[in-house]
């Protein structure tokens, strides 16, 4: 099975800690920033465009899952027991937290690679 693609908020600072999670527990993933030229090139204007909307995960069959979706779409590839609660994630609580995300703090661009 091929490892999605997760896109995400690359000067985000919560957004950094969480890709630093998901190569942790999702292995074999591509995180790449929003910002990026391969996220331009891959993903309709829309996701890349500011204010963006969450993170948007691209799966093997090269489906477009953003924000809780995009978590969820994780959940086959991930380990356990994180597989299971990636599956559960709920809406309500993604968009909580990533309404809040600025909070965390932002780069000018990501910071990591």
């Amino acid at each position: 099975m091929v490892a999605p693609t997760l896109y995400y908020d690359g000067p985000c600072h919560l957004c950094q800690g969480s890709v630093k999670w998901v190569r942790q527990h999702v292995p074999g993933v591509t995180c790449l920033p929003l910002q990026s030229e391969e996220a331009r090139s891959a993903l309709p204007t829309e996701l890349c465009t500011p204010p963006l909307t969450g993170v948007v995960v691209v799966d093997s069959s090269g489906n477009v899952h953003v924000g809780h979706r995009g978590l969820r779409a994780l959940a086959p590839y991930a380990q356990p027991p994180w597989k299971y609660l990636l599956r559960v994630v709920p809406g309500w609580g993604y968009y909580a937290v990533a309404r809040t995300r600025r909070l965390w703090g932002r780069d000018d661009a990501c910071s990591i690679e």
